[in-house]
């Protein structure tokens, strides 16, 4: 007898904690980047590329295949031996010996983690209906925001304490735990059941024809795209920068970071999600005005951060931009999966990955150090400052994008 949970709450807590240790082994990395960069003597390019496009190279790439695999197949059993590989690869990072090493490594990490973005939102999809999806898919998101607290502030007293070499074998033991529990106890579900319309599959050519038409399909891509160059830059370059700019030691950094960047935007990612479910009541485009506004607003908050000297000053509008800069998240992947169709959503949304990913995750990274290093000559440890502010100007364009696909979104969310 199947004795798997199929009860969509306790789904909901496992997809929060692999979501978490995915987001915990990206931000492992910003932690240990001063470490790393003194030991092979990186510049703040090199940097930038190991921590975006090193990742993103192969996790945007075999996205797309993968989720059409997961599409016609198991998704519980594809994302727990996902959750295995990126979490093996993330402890070998610690036995890397050069920059080359250490890229090879993170492109396996790239990988795996390619498992735990489209299967597990169309796997979530199917076990919570469309008025429900916003606020569980925000849950989700939310759950990354944990991973980086948790690397943000155990992940800076390892690195001062053990070493990042050891550190990287610490954060990659709890995927394996995780792993068994998904495979033990989580039920694949009938696809398109809590969405009450017919679930058969559809090819993969009409599967595709269907979402690439709809132009909220791509304004929610593009959104995305911007949200995240900005979002990753940040991500992997602000603990770098609290170094530079205030003096402070890392784990000194992971500590105040924690608590002014990753719980606010913890609280803003669930307060998106379940405020987007209740405005959705009246007009199903609260799902995605509701980000656009905030990622307008995220754009000020972060300029004020990093223009005023005094840290103690700064740090509200830290916590500010913090709360804005995410609730993209949750709100703009529910309305990615209430708008195609069930048979193909592992698949848009990899699709949505490979675009937002290569140019957010690749490029917005790379894009920070590069600028910082331009600046340098003229700036010193200023340059950094100025490059994150050049990086936070995209979550305007990212608002925009998602404003537009609310005009659109009611009207292709009829839609299979």
């Amino acid at each position: 007898m199947n004795k798997r949970s199929k009860n969509p709450n306790y789904v909901l807590s496992i997809a929060f904690l692999l979501t978490a240790l995915n987001v915990m082994d990206r931000q492992l990395l910003a932690m240990a980047a001063g470490p790393i960069q003194a030991e092979f003597g990186l510049s703040d390019t090199e940097l930038g590329i190991l921590t975006g496009f090193a990742f993103v190279v192969m996790h945007a790439t075999v996205g797309i295949p993968i989720a059409s695999f997961a599409d016609r197949t198991n998704r519980r059993n594809l994302i727990a031996v996902g959750i295995v590989a990126w979490s093996v690869l993330t402890a070998v990072t610690g036995l890397a010996r050069s920059y080359a090493q250490i890229f090879a490594a993170r492109i396996g990490v790239g990988i795996g983690e390619a498992v735990g973005s489209g299967p597990v939102q169309s796997l979530l999809a199917d076990y919570f209906p469309v008025e429900r999806r916003a606020g569980a898919l925000a849950i989700v998101g939310a759950g990354g925001n944990l991973g980086a607290f948790v690397a943000l502030l155990l992940g800076g007293f390892l690195v001062d304490w053990v070493g990042w070499r050891t550190t990287f074998f610490i954060f990659g033991a709890p995927g394996l735990v995780i792993a068994l529990v998904l495979y033990a106890t989580v039920d694949e579900p009938q696809r398109g059941a809590a969405d009450q319309r017919p679930v058969e599959s559809l090819p993969l050519r009409e599967g595709l024809g269907q979402f690439l038409a709809m132009p909220s399909f791509w304004y929610i891509t593009l959104s995305a795209t911007f949200n995240q160059f900005a979002n990753y830059g940040f991500l992997f370059f602000l603990p770098t920068a609290m170094a530079r700019l205030h003096g402070l030691e890392m784990s000194e950094a992971g500590t105040i970071l924690a608590f002014s960047q990753a719980l606010p935007t913890f609280a803003g990612v669930i307060s998106s999600g379940f405020l987007a479910d209740r405005l959705s009541r009246f007009d199903l485009a609260w799902h995605l005005r509701l980000p656009a506004l905030a990622s307008v607003l995220a754009v000020p908050l972060a300029i004020a951060f990093l223009s005023i000297d005094s840290l103690p000053l700064a740090l509200p509008f830290c916590v500010g931009m913090a709360f804005c800069s995410t609730m993209w998240l949750g709100t703009g992947n529910a309305a990615l999966q209430s708008i195609v169709h069930p048979s193909v959503r592992a698949t848009a949304f990899s699709v949505l990955l490979l675009f937002s990913s290569l140019i957010g995750l690749g490029c917005g990274p790379a894009f920070v150090g590069w600028v910082s290093d331009r600046l340098a000559p003229s700036y010193g440890d200023e340059s950094i400052r100025y490059a994150l502010m050049a990086a936070a100007t995209a979550q305007l364009l990212g608002g925009l994008a998602h404003y537009l696909a609310s005009r659109r979104y009611a009207r292709d969310s009829r839609h299979p």
